[in-house]
């Protein structure tokens, strides 16, 4: 996702935001960073997140809606590509939704939820994420992640649209976590790695793919990677940034 710099420096910290009552720990970025000056290369692309209380409230504020903004140097590809449906998934465990659309898998990841509900003491799910390939929706692409912890057995699925938008961040994955789910989730974690190579006619095939636009004479780049936009119930908002670099290979 790339780039306008002039140099490389050591650019991998993750950055911390706080808002009220609400810390946000953002991190993440692409895989390789070597990557070519001219055209893209296949690569992967890490979100991590963590949400708490500053006072220790439990269960936490809850989050409502992820949005993150890649850069526009980032290429996003999908034709022939398998999707999946949500209806196919939910509810399913993971080792089923992996069988039944393992075709249309496009990452992978893992969260944590603060589970409350009536008449009982919170307690943390952990569980992992699988990503999906999904149908157009409206002309937009679309992710289907499919959360599922096994002790206790809960499950349900975020459905991303991937919008298009013009300046920096040109590519926006967003979220609104499920009404039913509102009830009792409380987010804590929330890490998902999207990576996915497949052939298609005849030629292999990227589902993200960037390159290091450094400008001639210059090792690598420092960029603006991601920019994200948490919003949690009551209309609170966290946005945080983060500067990522790479260089030519």
């Amino acid at each position: 996702m790339l780039l306008a710099a002039l140099g490389v420096a050591g650019v991998a910290r993750g950055e911390v935001e706080r808002e009220g009552n609400v810390i946000v720990n953002f991190d993440g970025g692409i895989s390789p960073r070597a990557l070519p000056r001219s055209g893209v290369a296949p690569v992967a692309v890490n979100i991590d997140s963590t949400f708490r209380a500053s006072d220790g409230t439990d269960p936490p504020p809850q989050l409502r809606q992820i949005s993150i903004a890649l850069n526009r140097g980032g290429k996003l590809f999908t034709r022939g590509l398998p999707t999946c449906r949500i209806r196919r998934i939910q509810p399913a465990t993971i080792r089923a939704a992996r069988r039944i659309c393992r075709g249309a898998i496009v990452g992978s990841g893992r969260v944590r939820v603060r589970v409350n509900l009536d008449n009982q003491a919170p307690f943390t799910f952990k569980g992992p994420l699988l990503a999906f390939n999904a149908r157009r929706a409206g002309g937009k692409r679309r992710i289907l992640a499919q959360v599922y912890g096994r002790k206790p057995p809960s499950a349900f699925v975020l459905t991303f649209k991937v919008l298009k938008r013009k300046g920096t961040f040109g590519t926006v994955i967003r979220t609104t976590l499920p009404k039913a789910a509102r009830k009792w989730a409380y987010v804590t974690h929330f890490e998902m790695k999207l990576r996915r190579t497949y052939i298609y006619r005849s030629k292999r095939r990227s589902y993200l793919s960037a390159g290091c636009a450094a400008p001639a004479g210059f090792p690598g780049a420092v960029y603006p990677f991601a920019r994200a936009k948490f919003g949690f119930a009551g209309g609170k908002n966290v946005v945080s940034t983060l500067i990522r670099n790479c260089t030519v290979r």
